[in-house]
């Protein structure tokens, strides 16, 4: 008994590390094909899936906050055979991730969900399940291309298909609201933006990395972004089109462990009100 158990977890395993292409089901929704990150646990069909270029996704971490993640994305769901449990499906979820070299960043057993959070360098993966089914989400984490062009064209784009967008090289004085002179073309190139864009109004939000007091963050973060709002207020941008806000180190875009990440997480939104 113990072998055969041993024998079907091993047949099990090898299917959720087989390539996406070599899985499909008649009952799969059209135009839905497997994660190539995961495949599917056998006798699963998918019901929904999205595919995005570029997406965010929160990721459950153990004990800590959870992580903000952008990049492409994907969401699949699965309904499975009745006798499918969600414990079986989480526990070879974990199994294969740690075959794939994944770090089990997240695992949780409770009394009608379990779940797993798996990162692997810049790809996570989110997996839910409830009863007969599970939810799969993955994100690549990538920068978007605005931030390459660091531009008024190129926010401008990211904003009317978002709604938002992340402005880097808006530099201030270490532990202070003072807007270094470096920064003064990208702030020339958000003003030009809301020239252009006569009817836009913004809710401006700053950023820190997590060094330091939380609270000292939050209200570094709140008067950057007053320091950026009065800027362009100066230039002649109405004060009723910009709303200043901080969210301290409480929304990183990367992790807060190497310098390039905390580069990251030091920035401007400019979040689009309607």
């Amino acid at each position: 008994m113990v072998r055969g158990m041993k024998n079907a977890t091993a047949v099990i395993l090898l299917l959720l590390s087989l390539p996406a292409f070599a899985q499909s089901d008649p009952k799969d929704r059209k135009g839905c094909v497997d994660s190539k990150v995961l495949s599917r646990m056998p006798g699963c069909y998918i019901y929904s899936c999205r595919v995005s270029d570029y997406d965010v996704g929160q990721f459950r971490l153990q004990g800590k906050p959870d992580q903000k993640v952008e990049g492409a994305g994907e969401v699949i769901d699965y309904n499975c055979a009745p006798q499918t449990s969600r414990i079986e499906i989480i526990r070879n979820v974990e199994q294969a991730l740690k075959a794939a070299g994944f770090t089990i960043r997240f695992q949780q057993d409770a009394a009608n969900t379990a779940a797993v959070t798996g990162q692997k360098g810049p790809q996570w993966i989110w997996v839910q399940s409830r009863n007969a089914s599970y939810h799969l989400q993955t994100i690549r984490a990538k920068e978007l291309d605005q931030q390459m062009e660091a531009n008024a064209d190129g926010w401008a784009k990211q904003i009317e298909e978002t709604g938002r967008v992340s402005i880097y090289g808006i530099n201030f004085d270490t532990g202070k609201a003072t807007i270094r002179p470096d920064s003064e073309k990208t702030l020339t190139e958000v003003l030009g933006m809301l020239q252009k864009n006569p009817t836009w109004r913004f809710a401006v939000v700053g950023h820190t990395d997590n060094v330091g007091a939380k609270a000292m963050n939050l209200t570094l973060s709140q008067q950057r972004a007053q320091s950026v709002v009065g800027w362009l207020t100066t230039h002649g941008i109405p004060a009723d089109r910009l709303m200043a806000g901080g969210f301290g180190d409480l929304a990183p875009v990367a992790e807060n462990t190497t310098e390039e990440g905390k580069a990251k997480n030091r920035r401007v939104d400019l979040i689009k009100l309607y």
